[in-house]
């Protein structure tokens, strides 16, 4: 055994406890803040494309990048740049946040520990806090407890229309609910391990009709999900497999794997790292009161004319190390706004990139809208197979500004409308 004197033993101590700690620390890098000439008040148009394109390269993910090149090229859009907004957080969910903060932490396996309600990490301090503060299938950042919201789906080839899908969706959390009653955790999740359940039922065009999905997921990151699809074609019910998880809808470009950026069960040969804390441009945060430009298809193609502004993200990589997965690592960009000061830890955009490392498909979610309340959902997606050059533009309406009416009165959800057989009579 070798011994040490009184002063290495101490430096050697110091090390072994303090190292980890500057580790930890040194884990996020430090915020790169940008100071070019984009700024609230220019308007990027397509006579100035080419001035300030150096500068989108900067401030824009690649696949949102050639997305809104495409759009301003064709002179379908413009881009306002406008000061950063707010997003307000609802009563129940930074309650909960201040009232449990600091008790979640993160195994060695990923898997989310003693948290009961709220961000889990209102104050992160490594990438896999970030990663879970993002999750959505746990943390909702939109939706939130219930849900119910309608969309129109565009498909196009580049900027040519094809056709469009219609649906109407529904979500329930079963875990840590803060703002709709019942709150806290439902029977179902001390039950059956159930966090969360989506089912949606599509309603355009004729050949799609009744076409429905029900997902189910699971709290225990060692248990798979559940997902099962009705098709009227052959009038059969089917589960999903896990391929099947990662196959575009009906021929469009919506995965149920990147639903709200990345819906993708997090598993323990996941490794997450941040990359950067920088700059990027994502749409405005709207209200009620402002809401975003109406969407016309035959107008704005697969893009859409909405407000921008400039606000720092976390650079969050995810390698899944599953070769059996279409995809073998995720880039997604996180707000980094802190929570309770407009911040959300919401995910604006997500790339993924095939087993070659080919980047492939992109998701962001745009223009959220806000009540008063801090019920947030988003009303624009863009779902994009970059490597053909094939789009996805998704305008909804989230249940939480039909009619200006509270949501959980007027559009009150029952556990059995979270059943294929409550989906089917909607459509008979």
């Amino acid at each position: 055994m070798i011994k040490l004197k009184g002063a290495h033993f101490l430096t050697a101590f110091l090390m072994g406890v303090l190292f980890p700690v500057f580790l930890g620390a040194a884990e996020l890098p430090t915020y790169q803040k940008y100071t070019g000439p984009i700024k609230p008040g220019v308007v990027i148009t397509k006579e100035n494309l080419d001035t300030y394109l150096p500068e989108l390269q900067k401030l824009c993910t690649p696949s949102e990048l050639k997305w809104l090149s495409m759009g301003l090229r064709e002179g379908l859009v413009t881009m306002p740049i406008v000061k950063i907004t707010h997003s307000p957080v609802t009563k129940g969910q930074l309650e909960a946040t201040r009232k449990y903060a600091g008790t979640a932490r993160v195994g060695a396996d990923n898997r989310l520990i003693n948290w009961v309600a709220g961000y889990p990490f209102p104050e992160p301090k490594n990438a896999q806090e970030i990663a879970w503060n993002c999750y959505p299938a746990h943390n909702r950042n939109t939706v939130h407890d219930d849900g119910r919201f309608q969309s129109w789906f565009g498909l196009f080839k580049g900027t040519k229309y094809e056709k469009h899908l219609t649906w109407d969706a529904f979500t329930r959390k079963y875990r840590a609910r803060t703002d709709m009653p019942p709150l806290g955790d439902m029977t179902i999740f001390k039950e059956s391990d159930i966090v969360y359940k989506e089912a949606v039922v599509f309603f355009e065009p004729d050949e799609v009709k009744g076409f429905a999905q029900l997902r189910v997921y699971y709290d225990d990151i060692d248990k798979p999900d559940d997902a099962y699809a009705y098709i009227p074609a052959i009038r059969r019910l089917r589960r999903l497999t896990g391929a099947d998880r990662t196959d575009p809808i009906l021929g469009s470009d919506y995965v149920v794997d990147d639903s709200e950026i990345w819906r993708q069960k997090i598993d323990s040969r996941m490794k997450f790292r941040v990359l950067e804390q920088r700059d990027f441009l994502v749409a405005r945060n709207y209200t009620l009161m402002d809401k975003p430009p109406a969407y016309d298809y035959k107008k704005h193609g697969p893009c859409f004319q909405l407000e921008w502004e400039i606000r720092p993200h976390w650079v969050l990589e995810i390698m899944i190390n599953n070769p059996d997965y279409a995809y073998s690592k995720r880039i997604i960009y996180v707000d980094a706004v802190p929570v309770g000061q407009g911040g959300t830890s919401g995910a604006a955009w997500g790339e993924s990139y095939d087993q070659k490392g080919r980047l492939w498909r992109a998701l962001g979610m745009m223009a959220h809208v806000s009540n008063k309340e801090g019920f947030r959902g988003f009303s624009k997606a863009a779902f994009i197979d970059y490597l053909n050059d094939h789009y996805t533009a998704m305008a909804t309406t989230p249940g939480y500004y039909l009619d200006g009416k509270d949501f959980d009165k007027a559009y009150p959800l029952k556990e059995e409308d979270f059943t294929i057989k409550s989906l089917l009579r909607m459509v008979r």
